[in-house]
């Protein structure tokens, strides 16, 4: 059997300790999966972790602490404070100006809607914060002093007109791009990676050209545009296959 593991979980010290666990969003925080062993003068052990952010504790003799060699400890919706690591590239999230504001929140489906726990920097011109993620389609929000705000610097929207959300596309691997409809009003890219959604893709226009980043596994993918309400196959794309309502769709590879 081969182990492959990207990071270790150390803790010094504690070694006449019975038992230590480690437990975190990696695995549900399950206490009794992740044992420890003593090694070098403390408790470690080795894990594979995807890329991303990710909260944990230790469990030493059925306490939990955070932990003592990590000073980034957030709170949870509980009010549980949690130890976090990041693996893999960082993005800094900013948001210009509100300089006035107590408090800015960053929060998204990466973390669960979380509405205390990535508390944002201030600095001279706004707010930031550094945080992992893994390649992979994102929604979050901004909530400043208890206010719910888009990214004012992000055209990118996700879901209906009613209920919308930033998008960000990390490591995107393919852009959806129409260049036949300059004068549309709004235009949605649909198809078999979103469920054929009708309303949550919307593209941005920039000097008449539609686009919409984001990132897709490798696979076969079909899709249309939703052009002001009408459904059409891409016009820039010969690759196409007919349907049950004998309209087509067209097709999309994204190579491994």
């Amino acid at each position: 059997m081969l182990f492959c593991y990207n990071y270790i979980f150390k803790l010094k010290g504690y070694t006449g300790s019975h038992e230590a666990y480690v437990a975190g969003s990696f695995n549900s925080w399950n206490r009794d999966e992740l044992k420890m062993h003593v090694e070098d003068g403390g408790w470690v052990f080795p894990l594979y972790l995807r890329p991303g952010t990710h909260a944990y504790k230790f469990i030493v003799d059925n306490k939990w602490m955070t932990d003592p060699a990590n000073k980034v400890v957030r709170q949870d919706n509980e009010g549980n404070n949690n130890s976090f690591l990041g693996i893999g590239d960082t993005l800094v999230f900013k948001l210009k100006g509100y300089t006035t504001a107590e408090k800015v929140i960053l929060t998204g489906d990466f973390n669960g809607w979380n509405e205390g726990e990535l508390v944002m920097d201030k600095t001279p011109s706004g707010w930031e914060l550094p945080y992992a993620l893994g390649a992979g389609n994102y929604q979050y929000k901004f909530i400043v002093d208890s206010k719910w705000i888009f990214d004012p610097s992000n055209p990118l929207t996700f879901g209906p007109e009613d209920h919308l959300n930033s998008w960000l596309a990390f490591k995107a691997n393919h852009t959806f791009i129409l260049r036949q409809f300059p004068a549309a009003k709004r235009v949605i890219v649909t198809g078999s990676f979103n469920g054929w959604s009708e309303d949550a893709y919307v593209m941005k226009k920039k000097d008449g050209i539609w686009t919409f980043p984001i990132y897709l596994a490798p696979g076969k993918y079909t899709y249309k545009f939703i052009v002001d309400g009408k459904w059409i196959i891409d016009p820039g794309n010969e690759l196409w296959e007919e349907n049950d309502f004998g309209t087509g769709n067209s097709v999309l590879w994204i190579e491994p």
